[in-house]
């Protein structure tokens, strides 16, 4: 069975039409998304209509952008404030407004399914904690997180798509072989490995390549799969240009990348 693993939407419809394009054409039989469906792009209102009317979705988590949708944007810069105050006056406008506010109001803020862990920051903290490559160096922090997850955590929140290992490496998704890693036993003899692994951002890739990026499990063989999709980020720019509520460098960035 194939499941994808998804992140950080961020309002992006036309980022989120393509990926869900491209579950149909690899056969994805289930979805979990780990939050941040809203926040800093144009169309939030068409997003969470298509992730709450999908069928395949199996499991949605909260976000941090998200949460700061229902309560107060603490710590966001100008520009992501500003744009999580209109996006609530467009879910606040929205024919479906209960239900959409329901829905995020009662999205988990991790799901745990055996060996996997499924967070939006990380295992310590799952809504908010940022875990950047540069972290790999960070050996107490590091423990820390190893020490929580039971062997796999699925993670999003900094955007940038990668592989950590309990072993202290980190692979950046571009230099995995054909964007692919096979989930089994570590360097170390036949202790099992621990992998946090980040599935990027579908709406707001910020590790240079402007593609949407998901992460595809095969559940048979333990095969976790890196998908690039390209979309018209162009289209999405110019909505945000068109909204004055949402700083044009949102816009701009999704086109580069980072």
């Amino acid at each position: 069975m194939k499941r994808a693993i998804l992140s950080d939407i961020h309002s992006n419809l036309e980022a989120l039409q393509a990926v869900l394009k491209d579950f149909d054409q690899e056969g994805v039989a289930e979805f979990y998304c780990l939050g941040d469906l809203v926040g800093y792009g144009p169309n939030p209102v068409e997003c969470i209509d298509l992730i709450t009317k999908d069928p395949r979705r199996k499991i949605c988590l909260l976000g941090n952008h998200d949460q700061a949708a229902i309560f107060n944007p603490a710590g966001f810069n100008p520009a992501a404030e500003r744009a999580i105050y209109w996006t609530r006056r467009q879910l606040d406008q929205s024919p479906r407004s209960r239900e959409f506010w329901d829905f995020i109001g009662e999205l988990p803020r991790s799901h745990k399914d055996g060996d996997f862990l499924y967070v939006h920051g990380s295992a310590r903290n799952p809504v908010s904690e940022y875990v950047f490559s540069d972290d790999i160096l960070e050996k107490l922090k590091m423990n820390k997180l190893f020490s929580i997850i039971p062997r796999y955590c699925f993670q999003g929140h900094t955007h940038v798509p990668g592989i950590f290992t309990e072993e202290g490496r980190y692979f950046r998704s571009s230099e995995l072989p054909d964007g692919r890693y096979v989930l089994g036993k570590s360097d170390q003899g036949d202790k099992a490995e621990k992998l946090m692994i980040n599935v990027g951002s579908v709406g707001q890739p910020r590790d240079k390549d402007p593609r949407a990026c998901y992460v595809l499990l095969d559940t048979e063989t333990n095969v976790i799969e890196y998908r690039r999709i390209p979309y018209d980020s162009s289209l999405t720019c110019e909505k945000i240009r068109d909204i004055d509520e949402l700083d044009n460098f949102l816009g701009e960035r999704i086109k580069l990348g980072r």
